[in-house]
This record gives structure tokens, C-alpha cells and sequence, in this order.
């Protein structure tokens, strides 16, 4: 079977070409939490490639912790990930790059990188004199990344990538006193040679999403 590259599926995918590779699986399920504030609308897209399985529950992996010094060379990749988000029903649009070293050989071990930032809001307050109510909504807003199964297979570097991203929408926040919270998910088998990167890809629910991602020697 000949193997599809993420480029022909991302041009396909932003590019609308008729002769398309299959589209990448999305699912969507909610979950209330508790973490945090709020019910968690969640919406995973999940990329698929000849060259590498993901398998579902590949993120609950051994977290990797580092010990020693740091390998070197092609011992180590560095992962560079850059994000775009248009905001839909939000002012704004962010831009976010985030660089990772991550050692080649982690098999099922992962590796977690948290950038998110704890977000506390008081909703629907009323005043009563020098005393303010409201409700207490908190959750963790930001993007967090994981990378697993890392090897050389010939001239491509391999591994699986995640991205999370969790948010609330500001006009949310601002009508009701339990809004949705959004987990954005997105899974990309990565199998790529250097003259096939960078990799983009597409994935969101309220927040549309295109990452940048490459995958080179240290």
C-alpha cells in the first residue's frame, strides 16, 4: 500500500482537492469535570498515517522524566510546533510557538509539556453594599502538548504528537454563570523526511486551529 504523507492530506484537507485521501477521523463527547469548573465540550480530530498507529490511549503513557545529561545529535529531536487560532464569537487571534526537546526512544513513555495557565472568574455578580457575590468558575486556558513513540525509520522522523487546547469564550463568560468549557484535541501520526516539512494541519470547535509542526535533529 502506498503511503500518504501529511503533506498530500493537508493540502487536501485546506486545499479541497477531489482526490483527497480518506478525511481524518472527528469525534466530539462532553464530560463534566472534576478539576475544575464547568462541562468539558470536547472535539478530537485524529490523523492517520501507513507509517505510524497511534493508538488511542497512547497519551496515557509513563510520563518520561529526564535523568542524566541530555543526549545529543540524532539522539534528540527538536519539535517545533506553531499554532494560529482564529476566535469565533471572540475579539482576538493569538499566535503561539512552542519548541520541545524530546530524546529519540521514548517506545510508549510520554512526553508532557503543560502551557497552560490557571483562569479564576467570578460570574453573574450582584453587589449588596461593600460585598460582592457571584458564582466561582476556574479551569486551565492554554495549550498542552505530548510526544510519544520517537524514532529514525530510514529518512523520516517519527513520532506522535498531541495538542490540546482549553478555553472558555469571552462572550460565554460574560452571559452565563456556567459556561462551556472547550477542549480542542488533535492527534497527528508524524512521518516525515526534512524535505517533506513543515507538516500543517487543521483541527477546532469555537476556535479554528492550523499548526505548523517539524520534527529535526538537535
Amino acid at each position: 500500500m502506498q503511503k500518504i504523507t501529511f503533506t498530500a492530506l493537508a493540502a487536501a484537507l485546506l486545499g479541497g482537492c477531489a482526490s483527497a485521501p480518506p478525511e481524518p477521523n472527528i469525534s466530539s463527547y462532553t464530560y463534566d469535570s472534576k478539576a475544575h469548573s464547568g462541562t468539558v465540550v470536547v472535539t478530537e480530530k485524529h490523523y492517520s498515517s501507513d507509517a505510524l498507529a497511534c493508538e488511542p490511549k497512547w497519551r496515557e503513557g509513563e510520563v518520561y522524566q529526564p535523568t542524566g545529561l541530555p543526549p545529543m545529535g540524532r539522539d534528540t529531536f527538536k519539535v517545533s510546533v506553531e499554532i494560529e487560532a482564529d476566535r469565533e464569537g471572540d475579539d482576538g487571534y493569538n499566535f503561539n510557538r512552542y519548541s520541545l526537546d524530546v530524546p529519540q526512544g521514548l517506545g510508549s513513555r510520554v512526553l508532557a509539556r503543560d502551557f497552560q495557565r490557571q483562569k479564576t472568574f467570578m460570574l453573574g455578580t450582584e453587589s449588596n453594599g461593600l460585598v460582592q457575590q457571584g458564582e466561582l468558575f476556574e479551569f486551565p486556558e492554554g495549550f498542552y502538548l505530548r510526544v510519544s513513540r520517537t524514532a529514525v525509520q530510514g529518512s523520516d522522523f517519527v513520532a506522535c504528537i498531541g495538542i490540546d487546547h482549553m478555553y472558555v469564550l469571552d462572550s460565554d463568560l460574560q452571559s452565563s454563570v456556567n459556561p462551556p468549557v472547550y477542549l480542542d484535541r488533535v492527534v497527528i501520526p508524524f512521518a516525515m523526511g526534512l524535505e517533506d516539512q513543515p507538516v500543517k494541519v487543521s483541527f477546532g470547535n469555537k476556535i479554528q486551529h492550523t499548526a505548523e509542526i517539524r520534527v529535526l535533529p538537535k
